[in-house]
């Protein structure tokens, strides 16, 4: 096996929910040691959340939480008890990188946070991402992907005209900003290397999703305008949209940009003589009669399937596509090929297949998932006593007086 370009890289990650974790599996894909604290007293919202294998809740049978944290190592620390921040300093001098992903403040409440790190280890990498950053009138702000979504301006600009605002699928936020924060990590690693300083990384989560806003932002900015909720609709373009076809709930995509585009739709669909009608020669009289089209091409769509619209159109060179559900993704040929979802068994989720999610490969130092998600604490003895150095009385007395968590406190809730 060939070494894998983050080896030996050391992360305590004391981030939960999405963000974070999702940032340090990145690294963990290629290589770097994580060890994820948390604490049977709070558990992380993602061990809480759907959906559950074999349909049954508990802290260790989530899906979700295992897509964001394979190949990781899990301890449980109460960060509030007294003797916590210690087992939590020895940690963070074993580490390259901390992460975290609190409200602003909260590392430093317990004394925790980069200018107290650096004291001792000014070589330290320090992520800290959070909502909307740690200055500003709404810096204390706690919340979620599903909270950004909102005030990052995704969910105005999302759904139809004539009906009321619909926000992406998902915390969409959560799933942007960790490629931002990685890669903010990986520049400090090539700082670090060269100069041999440690850095702070400080991530509003706000400002990294408005990237994916930037031309409505621009458009208001120079010209005073609002983008308005097209549905699928795309200026300049038509036929665009999604278009029903055979079957129970099955449809296709399809685009057309331009004259040429148009002219093949037309003899693909068998109706050359369309082209012609002057309501629809050119893309200003498509767009002005639209809706008239719309119905043209569903009556067109519904008589084929959606696998058959998409031949036809393809081959005819128009942009189309058909819409995959789930299964259709799960099963897809060209995911098996690029080895996209890797078996892994669970002690308690059974054998499952898990998503890679860097998303690239490297030629010369492969990605690949060693372990599944850690079920809680499942490393306390072996991060405490072979990656620390601890001995088992200093552990044991560690569980007595509860600062190493064994035992879940007011049960468990089904946040999502």
């Amino acid at each position: 096996m060939k070494k894998q370009v983050f080896e030996g890289i050391k992360i305590a990650d004391f981030s939960w929910a999405v963000v974070g974790p999702l940032c340090s599996r990145y690294l963990a894909e290629h290589g770097a040691t994580v060890v994820k604290i948390e604490c049977h007293k709070r558990l992380d919202l993602l061990r809480q959340a759907s959906p559950f294998a074999n349909n049954t809740p508990t802290p260790d049978s989530s899906m979700f939480y295992g897509k964001i944290n394979p190949d990781k190592y899990c301890v449980t620390i109460d960060l509030q008890h007294p003797d916590g921040k210690k087992l939590a300093w020895k940690l963070i001098e074993w580490s390259d990188i901390v992460t975290e992903s609190f409200s602003p403040g909260t590392m430093k409440k317990w004394g925790l946070d980069y200018e107290e790190v650096r004291k001792i280890r000014p070589d330290i990498i320090y992520l800290s991402t959070n909502m909307q950053g740690s200055g500003g009138p709404h810096s204390a702000y706690s919340g979620l992907g599903y909270n950004a979504v909102n005030f990052s301006g995704f969910t105005e600009i999302s759904g139809w005209p004539d009906r009321m605002p619909a926000a992406p699928h998902g915390a969409y936020t959560d799933l942007v900003c960790p490629r931002f924060a990685a890669l903010g990590i990986l520049a400090a690693l090539d700082y670090r290397r060269r100069t041999g300083k440690g850095q702070w990384i400080e991530q509003s989560q706000f400002e990294s999703s408005l990237h994916f806003l930037s031309a409505p932002l621009m458009d208001y900015q120079v010209n005073g305008e609002i983008v308005a909720r097209n549905g699928n609709r795309l200026p300049g373009a038509a036929p665009h949209g999604a278009f029903p076809c055979k079957g129970d709930d099955n449809w296709i995509v399809i685009s057309v940009l331009n004259n040429e585009q148009w002219q093949n739709f037309c003899q693909a669909i068998d109706n050359p003589a369309l082209s012609q009608q002057k309501e629809y020669a050119t893309p200003g009289d498509r767009k002005i009669n639209e809706d008239e089209l719309d119905k043209l091409v569903t009556a067109w769509t519904l008589k084929h399937t959606a696998e058959a619209a998409e031949t036809i159109m393809q081959r005819a060179g128009v942009p189309a596509q058909k819409i995959f559900k789930p299964q259709d993704v799960y099963h897809d040929r060209q995911l098996k090929e690029r080895n996209y979802f890797i078996p892994l068994k669970h002690p308690v989720m059974g054998e499952q297949k898990f998503e890679m999610q860097s998303c690239y490969i490297l030629s010369k130092t492969p990605r690949r998932i060693k372990r599944p998600s850690p079920c809680l604490g499942e490393h306390n003895e072996y991060v405490f006593k072979e990656l620390l150095g601890m001995t088992d009385e200093e552990i044991a007395q560690h569980i007595i007086d509860g600062t190493i968590t064994t035992e879940i406190t007011g049960g468990m809730k089904v946040t999502l």
